[in-house]
């Protein structure tokens, strides 16, 4: 081993020691400088680009324990190894954090969308079994306004009626169904009729 190479190692050697009794002392400025850019890698890695304001407080939960335990360490591969650990340790408990919080509110979306679907369906058939229960041409020019979505004017001209005539059978459905619905539910319904 030539001189030069044993000088590189030995100023390695030194370097690491300063740091870690700088970091003892609470001298953080070298730590820093050295240690905590690979630390950031290493959890932004772990975690993903996107949560890399998570992998800071990963990083600097683990300095802020290893610092706790300053004086238990021995070397800054010693100190390092346990950084390393606490963040790896940290962010596993991130992820899964996460993974259960994604899985909470995808089953939240599906109880949703479910009593929806239930909600709209005990809707619909409360409204076509009020249709149903009208007289036959009150009935008739609701469901083609209401079910098919046909205008006054074209109900008029496929019943071969006035217009004056349709809209006559149409207030009186509605007369009929305000005794029979809820207010919501007559609402609902005559917003689906143009």
């Amino acid at each position: 081993m030539n001189n030069s190479a044993f000088d590189m190692g030995s100023q390695v050697i030194h370097r690491e020691e300063r740091v870690l009794e700088e970091f003892r002392e609470g001298r953080l400025e070298s730590f820093y400088e050295t240690v905590y850019p690979s630390m950031l890698l290493f959890t932004t890695r772990f975690l993903g680009e996107q949560a890399d304001f998570l992998a800071e407080d990963c990083v600097q939960d683990a300095i802020f324990d290893a610092w706790k335990r300053r004086d238990s360490f021995h070397s800054l591969q010693a100190l390092k190894g346990f950084l390393y650990t606490s963040i790896r340790n940290d962010a596993i408990s991130i992820s899964r954090k996460e993974q259960a919080r994604r899985r909470y509110l995808s089953s939240r979306e599906e109880e949703v969308f479910f009593n929806t679907s239930v909600i709209d369906q005990e809707t619909r058939a409360l409204l076509y079994r009020a249709l149903g229960e009208l007289p036959g041409m009150e009935r008739k020019v609701l469901e083609m306004s209401f079910v098919e979505g046909l205008k006054n004017v074209e109900i008029a001209g496929k019943l071969a009626l006035s217009d004056s005539s349709i809209k006559k059978y149409k207030a009186n459905a509605i007369k009929i169904l305000r005794q029979k619905l809820s207010r919501a539910l007559l609402l609902l319904l005559l917003a689906g009729i143009s």
